[in-house]
């Protein structure tokens, strides 16, 4: 068992044979490397879904589906896939929900030369970017997250949403309840802190004017997503990623034609995905 640092300010790539069963021991030290690092790449020359599943494992629950067996899914331009068509900007999987996805697992099933890359940004690193007088200013802030509605919305509507969302599993929860209040430094299970705020879902900073809660969004965005807090990974045949959701954000840029089939497990105390797919499908978001 090796790691070793990608080319990147976060991240390791790990050289580690996952066709054998993983012992305890092996699974600590995964575990810690995860804790420590956030992005974890194992590139194999191939993994049945049982293997990735046993790696993905090593971090928590597998998400399941509606029988009740490990929740199976795609990210592809071959086949249905569990996730919108075209570009898909910087997000955390469920950041508007009160219990977001743990960990990320994809595997590189099929993918061409050229084929789409997924980008990575630490928002555990960005939280040490900030300058100190802008963590101050954040420090006891809370920042809206919602899942239907992103910072493209009109700022009217986006000053409009409140922290008033039925919370979900409550009588009378919609989808339209599907968003969260949550401190801008928040933390994961295993208590590392990150700096909250997402493109994708973060509509405002609370109790701020809509223009002030924009223009700090957009310099926290600006430590978020600078070019040496990006990875940006080719896939190759093979490859497996797991990431931790809640201190990395991922996204993806406008697809590219080259085959690009990615096999996907999630890692929550929930089953989020199932929900999220009915509405999605409902509304033709996916």
């Amino acid at each position: 068992m090796q790691s070793r640092d990608l080319p990147a300010a976060f991240g390791q790539e790990v050289l580690i044979d996952l066709t054998r069963p993983i012992e305890p021991a092996a699974q600590a030290w995964l575990a810690g490397l995860m804790r420590a690092h956030g992005l974890l790449v194992f590139p194999t020359t191939g993994l049945t879904a049982d293997q990735q599943r046993a790696a993905t494992a090593c971090f928590g629950r597998i998400m399941r589906n509606l029988e009740g067996g490990p929740l199976e899914n795609y990210v592809s331009n071959q086949r249905q896939s569990s996730a919108p068509d075209g570009e898909l900007i910087f997000h955390y999987d469920y950041a508007y929900d009160r219990n977001p996805t743990e960990f990320i697992s994809l595997y590189g099933e099929e993918t061409a030369p050229g084929a789409t890359p997924t980008r990575f940004a630490s928002s555990a690193r960005a939280l040490d970017l900030v300058p100190a007088t802008l963590r101050a200013a954040i420090e006891k802030r809370h920042a809206l997250h919602a899942c239907f509605m992103d910072r493209a919305a009109p700022a009217a509507a986006r000053a409009a949403a409140m922290d008033d969302a039925i919370p979900r599993g409550q009588p009378g929860w919609s989808s339209a309840d599907w968003r969260i209040a949550r401190p801008l430094i928040w933390q994961n299970r295993a208590g590392v802190p990150c700096l909250y705020a997402c493109l994708q879902h973060t509509l405002r900073v609370l109790d701020m004017d809509i223009a002030d809660s924009d223009a700090l969004l957009a310099q926290l965005f600006d430590t978020l997503y600078r070019a040496d807090n990006v990875y940006e990974h080719q896939w190759r045949p093979g490859d497996l990623v797991i990431w931790d959701n809640r201190t990395i954000q991922h996204a993806r840029p406008t697809p590219a034609a080259p085959t690009r089939t990615l096999r996907r497990f999630e890692v929550c105390e929930e089953d989020l995905t199932n929900l999220y797919l009915a509405i999605g499908r409902a509304n033709g978001y996916v």
